[in-house]
């Protein structure tokens, strides 16, 4: 796959850091409207930090890999080598008749991705999970 900005890092505060600086630099050199550089934050924030905590069962040294592509929004592909996890099949199950104060803990940040975001993908790959992710002006 052919990225404006391929990246990866460790799956560590240090690294999730890194990734962070890396796109607000490059929203910023680009132009991008900040809207979508801020919502593309926090997604890539609360992915980032799911690898760690629930993929990767903390910190580590393995890989989380960021590609973006820039255009009209933002294409993000967030992959890591973490157990498979369908955070879009969970999404389109999830209980809606409670509020976000009654759900169990865990559940509200995937509903974060998917409420800032135009399109989320989900896609395994052999050893991990990608996840596509498109952000639209609104």
């Amino acid at each position: 796959m052919s990225a404006d900005l391929d990246l990866i890092v460790p799956a560590t505060t240090r690294g999730l850091q890194s990734a962070l600086q890396t796109l607000e630099e490059s929203c910023a050199a680009r132009r991008v409207q900040a809207d979508i550089s801020a919502r593309a934050r926090v997604i890539i924030e609360e992915l980032f930090t799911n690898t760690i905590k629930y993929g990767y069962g903390g910190e580590c040294e393995r890989r989380v890999r960021l590609a973006l592509n820039f255009g009209s929004g933002l294409t993000i592909v967030l992959e890591d080598e973490a157990c498979p996890f369908d955070p879009a099949a969970w999404h389109a199950r999830r209980d809606t008749s409670k509020l976000p104060s009654e759900r169990p803990a865990g559940q509200a940040g995937i509903a974060l991705v998917f409420g800032l975001s135009s399109s989320v993908d989900y896609r395994p790959l052999p050893a991990g999970n990608r996840m596509t992710i498109v952000i639209e002006p609104r």
